[in-house]
């Protein structure tokens, strides 16, 4: 499974002649909320784990800026809902920035931790 900068890498962002789509995960709550939020005048696809808060903070982004924001509810920690984020990023030529707010935390020393299957936080 290939992570995110590696898909992002392959995107030439620099001939970008509008500021284009931002795709933020981690949105339904803390620093993906105020991430979106603070994106300026940008549309916005938005991704988290509980799609009730993520449909919340969507309609007030749309509500208070005017902005397109899509919802893509998933669990990155699911490969197969991963790879279909990994496939939103490497096919839609609109998304021109990418905002990682999911981390990975772990209970373990870092050096025994899973790293096919890391528990994400």
């Amino acid at each position: 499974m290939r992570w995110f900068a590696d898909v992002v890498a392959e995107k030439n962002v620099s001939d970008s002649r509008s500021k284009g789509t931002a795709l933020i995960t981690g949105t339904s709550a803390g620093i993906g909320a105020v991430d979106a939020d603070r994106l300026g005048k940008r549309d916005l696809i938005v991704v988290a784990r509980n799609e009730a808060r993520l449909n919340t903070v969507s309609a007030h982004l749309r509500d208070e800026t005017g902005r397109s924001v899509e919802v893509a509810p998933a669990d990155l920690s699911d490969k197969a809902q991963l790879a279909k984020i990994e496939t939103l990023l490497r096919n839609d030529p609109s998304i021109t920035m990418l905002v990682n707010n999911v981390g990975i935390a772990s209970v373990a020393p870092l050096l025994n931790a899973d790293i096919v299957r890391p528990g994400f936080g």
